[in-house]
């Protein structure tokens, strides 16, 4: 499925199309609250999907696949496959990789609305088919990772804060800081705020590591 195939799935796509653009101040709020929605419904339905198609899964398995399913990383790469950034050129509208993941977002929310859950759902899973199949090798991500350690050392859950946010509305870069109880925290960077959220926890489990190693070798 292309991005022109989704594009006779809408009533009125002109009026959708001024969002993906973002021509205006009102588009552009349009489109924010789009990409949230699209957010959560995709969420909702790659939870769903994995649970019918996979019922030897475990709550933490299905719960570090979706997250791995709706990374910016494979949005980004789905953008790609249904050709969205051609879409892009051809309008004659530059779009960075965050952009396009967004924008996919953006689309899921509002092929939402106009067609409902079920329709929906049926999407997502042609367009996330082939991942839906090569999922047996993910490996948990550092935000998992990180939860699941401060979890079993009874330190309660990592705690994320948005530091500071650079650059333009279309490529911006993100600042995160991560908190532990009774630990030091770390500062990650990301051009969202999710890959900036994973880059510090990935920041606090290697400082973890080196803490582990030191008293590993004052052992010998």
């Amino acid at each position: 499925m292309k991005v022109n195939e989704l594009k006779k799935e809408f009533h009125n796509i002109s009026q959708y199309e001024d969002i993906f653009l973002q021509k205006g101040n009102i588009e552009k709020k349009k489109y924010q609250r789009l990409e949230f929605l699209g957010d959560k419904v995709l969420g909702l339905t790659l939870a769903s999907l994995l649970y019918e198609k996979h019922s030897n899964y475990t709550e933490g398995m299905l719960s570090r696949t979706v997250a791995y399913l709706c990374s910016g990383k494979i949005l980004c790469k789905i953008a790609y496959d249904i050709k969205l950034d051609s879409y892009f050129k051809e309008k004659k509208k530059k779009m960075t990789e965050k952009g396009l993941a967004d924008t996919l977002e953006v689309i899921i929310g509002a092929y939402y609305t106009n067609n409902g859950y079920n329709k929906t759902k049926n999407m997502v899973d042609c367009l996330w088919k082939n991942r839906l199949k090569n999922i047996s090798n993910i490996k948990p991500d550092s935000k998992t990772l990180l939860q699941e350690w401060s979890q079993s050392k009874k330190l309660g859950l990592p705690i994320y804060s948005i530091i500071k946010k650079t650059g333009p509305d279309h490529d911006p870069s993100f600042t995160v800081r991560v908190e532990v109880k009774k630990n030091n925290f770390k500062m990650g960077l990301g051009k969202t705020v999710q890959d900036a959220e994973q880059d510090a926890a990935e920041q606090f489990l290697k400082k973890i590591r080196k803490v582990d190693e030191k008293k590993t070798s004052s052992d010998y």
